[in-house]
């Protein structure tokens, strides 16, 4: 009998020194999302989501801190809700918990896990090269966007879904004596940024050579 009261004591104790490690916040590890457009610019306001469950927003510059619990070795599933101009739903994306033990808290360092959202348009930048072809209208499917300047160069820039093919024309309406008249080129944008140079050569279609007028000759007959 007299050894009930500690032996009471210490299953005490030992419960709730269990519920204690269990509960404690220092069991939680620190995760740091950054989310960003494939072009590497950070996105705020972007909900991020844990294992299908809102976890919070990035903030102004693109990042959310959470205090994330779990086993050391969990594997868990992140994505995040991409905002109106990206793909909707980046793919998702796995990371471990590491185990702690023998790591103290100062030792630690939060996670870092990096998300990224896919524009739906890519930048196409244009760069003519007309040579002998100056004051030229340039016309990107159809449309006239730019003239070649004194040089022969003109510049401009399109936003287009991947796979768009662009035909470039040079309008040599008002310059009849180009050749070739009309030269158009087609290129195609691919799943990036792109610069595209077109090269063009004019030669002067020579004015033909005025026809002499024959002299009239008249024939003597005696």
């Amino acid at each position: 009998m007299p050894l009930t009261r500690p032996y009471v004591l210490i299953v005490a104790a030992g419960v709730l020194a269990s519920c204690h490690a269990r509960l404690s916040p220092e069991s939680a590890i620190e995760v740091v999302f950054e989310v960003a457009s494939d072009r590497g610019l950070r996105l705020s306001n972007v909900l991020v989501e844990l294992e299908g469950k809102a976890l919070g927003k990035t903030n102004s510059n693109g990042v959310l801190r959470a205090k994330i619990d779990g086993k050391p070795g969990q594997r868990l599933r992140v994505e995040c809700v991409c905002p109106p101009g990206h793909t909707e739903g980046a793919v998702p994306k796995f990371f471990r918990i590491r185990p702690l033990d023998g790591i103290g808290e100062s030792q630690r360092g939060a996670l870092k896990v990096t998300l990224r959202c896919k524009l739906e348009k890519r930048l196409a930048v244009f760069i003519v090269r007309a040579n002998n072809g100056a004051g030229l209208p340039v016309l990107l499917n159809g449309h006239t966007v730019a003239h070649t300047n004194s040089e022969g160069v003109a510049q401009f820039s399109a936003s287009a879904p991947p796979g768009t093919d662009f035909v470039v024309k040079l309008d040599t309406q008002g310059q009849p004596d180009l050749i070739p008249q009309h030269p158009t080129h087609l290129r195609m944008l691919s799943d990036a940024d792109d610069i595209f140079v077109v090269h063009q050569s004019f030669d002067h279609q020579k004015a033909p050579l005025p026809r002499k007028r024959r002299r009239t000759r008249i024939t003597k007959i005696e």
